[in-house]
């Protein structure tokens, strides 16, 4: 009689552990982790292409910028010698006026062209600010979610561990036969792979069992641990 109420015991923490591993797995912070993960990488992908965009249009302020230093220069330099007493044609100063005004253009066009890339330039660094934020609420929900997934999983893992012990205790008690064959039937009919005898509950099976088996088993003794001719489960009759 011991040997099924272990072995109903044994199957009694099996299933205990299997809710208990489940729950490991699928405890709601991993899932919300992995949520925010993907968020990060789209935050992250989408900040990059800003910042690539933002760095792109930096360059060719640059360069424009650049370009304008130089029509200055050039033209300062054609003004200065406009005025040194060098030119005394009056042609020659009419057509190095002339230049000087060209460039004063180009110059001014580049000035103007550098500012419309700054322009759009400001847009893009305020998003790339936002995006840094976004980031470090992120990182803050992050260490919240893996804060609460350690201790959760470490009170499962003590939970594991201590129904484990009594498993292991609990098995000792039966022979290594009894266990291969309960592990067996425990592959293929899961947390009901052995069922306690109830005549008031067609057998106590999930699936009824035939009134001849039922009939079959209210006459055997208690104590009576036998596969289910209907099912294949095992079958521990206790009284």
């Amino acid at each position: 009689m011991e040997k099924l109420t272990v072995l109903l015991d044994v199957q009694k923490i099996d299933n205990e552990l299997d809710q208990l591993r489940y729950r490991h797995e699928h405890l709601p912070e991993r899932a919300l982790l992995v949520e925010l993960a993907e968020q990060r990488a789209k935050l992250d992908g989408a900040a990059a292409k800003t910042e690539a965009q933002r760095d792109t249009l930096r360059t060719q302020q640059r360069q424009i910028e650049n370009d304008a230093g130089d029509i200055e220069e050039k033209a300062a330099t054609l003004d200065a010698k406009l005025y040194d007493g060098s030119v005394t044609s009056p042609k020659e100063t009419s057509a190095l006026g002339e230049e000087i005004a060209s460039l004063k253009s180009q110059q001014s066009e580049k000035e103007d062209a550098a500012i419309e890339l700054l322009m759009e330039i400001e847009p893009l660094d305020e998003q790339l600010v936002q995006a840094e934020a976004a980031r470090g609420e992120m990182e803050a929900k992050r260490v919240e979610l893996q804060s609460a997934l350690d201790a959760d999983a470490a009170d499962l893992d003590d939970q594991i561990a201590a129904a484990e012990a009594n498993r292991a205790e609990a098995a000792a008690k039966l022979d290594e036969a009894t266990l291969i064959n309960y592990g067996k039937l425990r592959i293929t009919y899961g947390p009901d792979a052995v069922i306690q005898f109830d005549a008031g509950k067609g057998g106590g099976c999930p699936v009824a069992m035939s009134a001849v088996e039922l009939d079959r088993w209210k006459h055997l003794p208690a104590g009576t641990l036998e596969p289910c001719t209907d099912c294949g489960r095992l079958v521990a009759k206790l009284d």
